[in-house]
């Protein structure tokens, strides 16, 4: 009996000690892991993505914003049977309209041990009613569903080369999203929670939450309407002239202030992975370049600020040539002037006479000049990749008499066409220094105003009678120089046209010419000036012929857009027609209805609209204007027509209108709430395949 006392409680004591060194081997070699396993199963962390802030122009319209979205993901380490991974997998399918052997594959994602991995994205930037539908369901507990608001660009490609894009993961990759993502992008918020074993949050555990704070909103100083007009000109530029690229800007001389800045090609950022190479972060002030003969009414201010040359300067060309270092440098027709003056120079845009001036000072005066007007250095507008240009050095100008000579007239020197404009603009405002910009205001998302742009301390730039003696040789070479078959009737103002040789790997490239125009309107009290670029055109020598017609084109519709009294009477008339304020809106894949109604509200004054084509959507547009009366047709076609489909703009309309109007042609539409549609993911345009669904968002 003893011994079978012995015997048990030997075998007690043997499992008491088994036990305990157990317990004991848990709490100090596996306490932490078990601890983080316990965390892991029992304890839930969500990121919820901010709204991103919204971009308008100074006239409010929104050019970026942000669509409520959700990113759904599971947690496959938290289903601990097949039989869950599979209702899982089933919800998600059935909700998300995914391949069900797609999704079950993730839920049952494992890592390099074998194991269920803690997290796995599903599906990204889904509707908010599947993000609810999800929710709702029995296994909701698995999945996170997560805000993700979603970039939306609603004018397309407009201004894109200025704002750049968002990517999928709300990351900015380009333009002002990039360089201003500091206002823009907001603070994150995260959701801590406890959750019972059926993975339900529990009311009374452990809960914390940061909300997310929205990212705040951005004004530029850009006018939507001037951006359409230099945009649309550079897209008709380029169907004549073929080049490699292209750029325009429109400024305020007196402020900085850019009211458009356009570049071609350009892109679509809703839609930025299909965008063609080089696109995305072309810009005036990243393309840097040649500015040929541009360049001299900077130069020549430069020199008579120095005090080295004066209005009563004048030299002799006989021969239309000068040799410098055993090099001869020409006039672009080979025509010497006789006695020239600084106007002569200017109107005839002579070489030989730019090379005299360029005698008259120093290598050090001259980069102390071009130093002075901004060259070879930032100018401090709102953009990631604002290029400095090259500028030589004394060492270099001294050494080398050719290029100290050519920089006079714009070759062996690179600018950015943003450098170049603000030069221009300090040389015709008065002579005044500004900075250029495209920030208006930052406000947060309660309206109050964090940065508002004001005009910084007057300093002068140039003399007065330097600004005096330039705007006269400009206004000269408009009237009856290379810019007056550009010269838009009915206004005064001062221009200079360019053309340099193209740089390409270091080398003067045969043939090939980067052409441009810069002008200002009007002459006494300068309000716009613009440069127009053109890289390589097709078949032009001159940038009067390339850059001018951009100029001309853009400039006339920008003045009579904004309503700009005639400076002088037109040609052939002895009274000016008062102008009224025209704008008239893109309305291409607009329902003729709508456009119709658009154009009624725009424009200020008589309009009349005629329908062309018995169709409902409008695919083109032309209008003139005569008598006090707008006349605008509009071309129509169905939206199913022979061997293409036209989807139209419908963000906006009512949605069971919308949906009525499709249905005639077999299209449905998929909306995600009722009301006025707000995003359409089907952009407008042409297609060629068969459109049978188009998915909406509602408000």
């Amino acid at each position: 009996m003893k011994q079978t006392i012995a015997r048990s409680l030997i075998v007690v004591m043997a499992v008491f000690i088994i036990i305990a060194g157990k317990f004991a081997y848990i709490q100090l070699f596996q306490a932490d892991r078990l601890q983080k396993e316990t965390v892991e199963q029992r304890v839930r962390k969500i990121k919820e993505m901010p709204e991103r802030g919204e971009i308008k122009d100074n006239e409010g319209r929104v050019l970026a914003m942000s669509l409520n979205a959700k990113n759904i993901a599971v947690y496959p380490n938290l289903m601990k049977s097949k039989e869950t991974r599979e209702k899982v997998a089933k919800v998600l399918s059935d909700v998300l309209e995914l391949p069900y052997k797609d999704v079950l594959k993730k839920v049952g994602t494992r890592d390099s041990k074998g194991k269920l991995v803690q997290w796995t994205s599903i599906a990204n930037r889904v509707s908010p009613e599947k993000g609810e539908k999800l929710k709702d369901s029995d296994y909701a507990g698995y999945i996170e569903i997560s805000n993700a608001p979603k970039r939306y660009y609603p004018n397309g490609s407009l201004a894109s080369t200025i704002l750049g894009f968002v990517n999928y993961e709300n990351q900015p990759g380009a333009g002002i999203e990039m360089s201003l993502n500091h206002y823009l992008s907001g603070i994150p918020g995260y959701t801590v929670a406890e959750v019972d074993h059926s993975k339900k949050e529990i009311p009374i555990g452990f809960q914390t939450a940061s909300k997310p704070v929205p990212g705040q909103q951005i004004t530029l100083t850009i006018d939507s309407y001037i951006q359409y007009t230099l945009e649309e000109t550079l897209k008709k530029a380029a169907k004549d002239m073929k080049p490699k690229a292209m750029h325009a800007v429109v400024m305020d001389p007196n402020t900085g202030k850019i009211l458009g800045m356009a570049s071609y090609p350009s892109f679509d950022p809703n839609d930025y992975t299909s965008a063609k190479p080089g696109s995305i972060n072309l810009n005036p002030a990243s393309y840097v370049y040649e500015p040929g003969s541009t360049f001299k009414p900077e130069y020549m201010a430069a020199a008579l600020d120095g005090g080295y040359i004066n209005e009563n300067s004048s030299w002799y060309d006989g021969v239309g040539s000068v040799n410098i270092g055993g090099a001869r440098i020409k006039n672009f027709d080979g025509v010497g002037l006789g006695q020239m003056s600084l106007q002569d120079i200017i109107v005839n845009s002579s070489n030989v006479g730019m090379v005299r001036i360029s005698q008259s000072m120093t290598s050090k005066q001259t980069l102390e000049g071009l130093k002075k007007m901004g060259f070879g250095q930032k100018t401090g507008i709102e953009f990631p990749n604002e290029e400095i240009g090259l500028v030589p050095t004394v060492k270099r100008l001294n050494g080398d008499p050719q290029a100290k000579a050519t920089v006079s007239f714009g070759q062996g020197i690179s600018v950015t066409p943003v450098q170049l404009i603000t030069a221009f603009s300090e040389v015709i405002n008065g002579g005044y220094n500004i900075t250029p910009t495209i920030l208006e205001k930052v406000e947060d998302e309660y309206g109050n105003v964090q940065y508002q742009w004001a005009p910084g301390k007057k300093e002068r730039a140039h003399k007065e009678k330097t600004v005096q003696l330039m705007k006269k040789y400009l206004a000269a070479n408009y009237e009856i120089g290379s810019g007056k078959t550009i010269k838009i009737d009915g206004y005064d103002g001062g221009a200079k046209t360019g053309s340099a040789w193209k740089v390409e790997n270091g080398r003067y490239k045969s043939g090939a010419i980067i052409g441009s125009f810069m002008g200002f309107i009007p002459r006494d009290n300068p309000k716009y000036v613009m440069l127009a670029v053109v890289d390589e055109p097709e078949g032009i020598g001159f940038g009067a012929q390339s850059g001018g017609p951009i100029f001309h084109n853009a400039m006339t519709e920008i003045l009579r857009y904004k309503g700009e009294p005639k400076t002088k009477p037109l040609k052939g008339k002895d009274k000016i027609e008062e102008n009224i304020k025209i704008n008239v809106p893109d309305l291409k894949y607009e329902l003729f209805d709508v456009a119709e109604e658009k154009l009624k509200k725009a424009v200020k004054g008589s309009v009349v609209v005629a329908k062309k084509g018995l169709g409902e959507v409008v695919i083109s547009q032309d209008y003139n204007y005569k008598d006090g009366t707008l006349y605008v047709n509009l071309k129509t076609v169905n939206i199913k027509g022979t061997g293409a489909t036209y989807i139209p703009k419908i963000e906006g309309l009512p949605v069971n209108q919308v949906k009525s109007l499709l249905s005639r042609y077999n299209i449905k539409l998929q909306s995600h709430s009722k009301g006025n549609i707000v995003y359409q993911e089907t952009e407008p345009g042409e297609y060629s395949k068969k459109i049978k669904k188009l998915t909406v968002w509602c408000n």
